[in-house]
């Protein structure tokens, strides 16, 4: 009869080899029909009673790295698999949790990041704030900007009671660049101290309108006042000279863009026709956003003289001027005088001979008659 026990005596060291080689060729057939894998997984939290909150906010996503065979790996996604917290009963303080999982048969949770969290449970508050602001940005040269109007002027603040206490500001930023005034919704957020995207601070309303007064600067000057005149006088009359009372005056004005202005012109005054003086109170005629500093001198008065055109003097006769040339010759004049005669024997009476009493005979030209007659006269040499 064959000794069976005592061959197996005999024979161990093959037995032993031989199950070695089983146990590798089963680690070897079972790895290559496992897979792994690692799926982000969202973190559910439950159980947090309503008031409380938890600081810092734990993560949002866990990371799992699992394994399992090779056919079950191919059709695994990350909602197969559930990651949590529990935090039923908690109270306010620190608090260290584990994460549990939840995952598909046959398949196994390798690691998981993280596996614990650090929490702080708080107790959720709520605080009524006043909104600031804080202007942000360059104004252009000239203008500046007003108080800002605010719709509503305050907001609400809920979040963990520790960080809550801290906040000094909140408020909205506004950008500023315009030259006109203008109205904006711009969002709420807290300025300090600075927090970031917080969710665990809620602010309401998250945005509210905002209303932003634009100014120009404005400066002071004196510019001369011109008069306005049109029309002209009647026929026969003229102007005489024209003013304006003040002939100056100082006024406000925006500091941008009136560089060159030196005088203000009056409304029109009209002398159509006018015989006399014109004399009227009239309005500036005043440019935007140019103001007298003196309101009551918005009114001028303006005085126009006005007078005859007058009558042309008469031109004087010219003064002859003196002979040049050689003075003419004497002319004696002929008296008609007595004809000397012979002693004894009177004037003859004849025609021309007799005494004449008349005019003066030039040359040879009719002599003046005398009282007997005319007479032809005697020529003088």
């Amino acid at each position: 009869m064959m000794d069976i026990a005592g061959t197996a005596r005999r024979n161990w060291l093959y037995k032993l080899a031989a199950l070695a080689i089983a146990i590798l060729l089963w680690v070897y057939v079972n790895a290559e029909q496992q897979g792994v894998q690692t799926f982000p997984v969202q973190l559910e939290r439950e159980g947090l009673e309503a008031g409380y909150v938890l600081d810092p906010e734990p993560p949002t996503v866990v990371e799992l790295r699992v394994k399992g065979p090779k056919a079950i790996m191919a059709n695994l996604s990350s909602r197969d698999f559930r990651a949590r917290i529990s935090l039923a009963g908690v109270k306010p303080g620190p608090l260290t949790i584990g994460v549990t999982v939840d995952a598909p048969p046959n398949v196994q949770i390798i690691s998981k990041s993280p596996a614990e969290l650090s929490l702080n449970v708080d107790v959720l508050e709520t605080r009524t704030l006043p909104l600031t602001w804080e202007f942000k940005g360059n104004m252009p040269a000239g203008y500046r900007v007003g108080d800002p109007t605010l719709r509503p002027a305050e907001v609400v603040v809920s979040g963990p009671r520790d960080r809550l206490r801290l906040i000094q500001r909140v408020g909205v930023q506004i950008p500023v660049g315009a030259k006109e005034s203008f109205t904006r919704s711009l969002p709420v957020r807290i300025i300090e101290p600075a927090v970031g995207d917080d969710t665990r601070m809620q602010i309401s309303p998250k945005s509210i309108e905002v209303t932003v007064p634009v100014i120009q600067e404005m400066t002071s000057k004196t510019v001369t006042v011109q008069p306005l005149v049109t029309g002209a006088p009647a026929a026969g009359y003229k102007v005489l000279s024209t003013r304006v009372e003040p002939a100056s005056l100082s006024v406000t004005l925006p500091a941008e863009g009136f560089a060159d202005l030196r005088a203000l012109a009056t409304s029109p005054v009209d002398i159509n026709g006018a015989r006399g003086d014109v004399v009227k109170d009239v309005n500036l005629a005043l440019p935007a956003g140019v103001r007298p500093n003196n309101p009551a001198l918005s009114v001028v008065r303006v005085i126009v003289s006005i007078g005859p055109v007058a009558e042309p003097s008469p031109t004087p006769s010219p003064t002859p001027s003196p002979p040049t040339g050689p003075p003419p010759e004497e002319t004696k004049p002929t008296t008609g005088g007595t004809t000397p005669s012979e002693p004894g024997k009177e004037p003859s009476k004849e025609p021309g001979g007799g005494a004449g009493t008349g005019g003066t005979a030039t040359g040879g030209g009719t002599g003046g008659g005398t009282t007997g007659g005319t007479g032809t006269g005697a020529q003088a040499r």
